[in-house]
């Protein structure tokens, strides 16, 4: 069986390596005649490297957010159609596509309408089309259609579940695929862990969620926007990022700010070990949330510009333990070996 993973985000946030990782392994294991990996850059980031090495194959994908920028008239004229053309060859070459995992099926993320345009393609040429642990929501009653269309569909938050059920669409609970990251294994790997003299505890921002302006200490704490984040004395704040690429310079500029000492991680294994000498970890990111939880740590989640993902990462966390949330997300990861196990391999070009 030839597989083709779509979707992937190689520019160098760690979450997306986190999520992925365990996918690619576990497809791994139904022992592919190939196994590929399509993302963007062409040129992938450093820190998207143990995801990379996991493929067979990296397969260069245009950079999506461009049909955002592009008058309507325009885009069904010349941009969709010539997407349609490249990705159906590109799809006619294997037997089944799996989206990676991640956020970008929602009416606010740029990224949505090309992933959607991948659906109807893989669909019309009779390729299996499965979408891997997502956050799914809100869309248009025409775009929910287009999911429908998907082999299976498996969703990483009760929410997402209950969104689709409520649209009429089946699809797997699940949980992020993050939870089943090999951690103790990078733990006992002897990398050093980042110490401070006193316990830390981790705030996680994204560049677009606060302005520099809005966070600030008040009496003692931590003020993000109208979020106040208690500190106990005893603790030291410390500001990171999980995507250097997007959020070093932020997370740079906000450590001046407050006079506190900020860590860029770039590697999953950076990220783990940080956390796992934190005393937990406050964080407008899925996934540092999700590190702090498997490793044993407390998290508590900011609101940002993606509330759907969010609040349902928030109400999964409140209703399940961790061992409930390693099972649900092993149900997604079976769900997603089962329906390839059933596709046969030999429906592909000769690539």
């Amino acid at each position: 069986m030839r597989i083709l993973v779509v979707h992937s985000w190689l520019r160098g946030n760690l979450g997306d390596v986190l999520q992925a990782s365990v996918l690619l392994r576990a497809l791994r294991s139904l022992r592919p005649r190939s196994l590929d990996l399509a993302g963007y850059p062409r040129i992938p980031g450093a820190g998207a490297r143990e995801l990379v090495e996991l493929a067979d194959r990296h397969v260069p994908e245009p950079f999506a957010w461009y049909w955002r920028y592009t008058p309507a008239s325009l885009r069904a004229v010349a941009v969709e159609r010539r997407w349609r053309r490249q990705r159906a060859a590109l799809f006619s070459r294997y037997d089944a596509i799996v989206s990676a995992p991640g956020p970008f099926l929602a009416r606010y993320d740029a990224r949505c309408a090309s992933a959607l345009c991948d659906i109807a393609v893989a669909s019309d040429i009779g390729v299996p089309f499965i979408l891997a642990s997502h956050s799914i929501g809100p869309l248009s009653a025409q775009d929910i259609e287009r999911v429908g269309r998907t082999t299976l569909c498996v969703a990483r938050e009760d929410a997402s579940h209950e969104y689709l059920r409520q649209h009429g669409l089946p699809a797997v609970r699940s949980a992020d695929f993050g939870f089943l990251y090999p951690y103790e294994d990078v733990l006992s790997s002897g990398d050093s862990v980042v110490r401070w003299p006193r316990p830390y505890r981790l705030v996680f921002l994204r560049s677009q969620n606060f302005r520099l302006h809005s966070i600030r200490w008040h009496r003692g704490q931590l003020l993000l926007g109208s979020h106040l984040v208690p500190i106990s004395s005893s603790e030291r704040v410390v500001v990171a990022t999980s995507d250097p690429c997007r959020d070093e310079d932020f997370v740079g500029r906000v450590s001046e700010h407050l006079g506190v000492p900020a860590v860029v991680c770039r590697s999953v294994r950076e990220l783990v070990s940080l956390i796992a000498g934190s005393s937990g970890v406050v964080s407008d990111r899925y996934h540092p949330a999700i590190c702090a939880v498997a490793l044993g740590k407390t998290a508590e989640l900011l609101p940002n510009s993606e509330p759907h993902k969010m609040l349902g990462l928030e109400n999964l966390l409140r209703r399940h333990d961790l061992s409930s949330l390693c099972e649900l997300a092993r149900e997604g990861i079976a769900a997603v070996t089962a329906a390839l196990g059933s596709v046969p391999a030999a429906t592909a070009g000769a690539g």
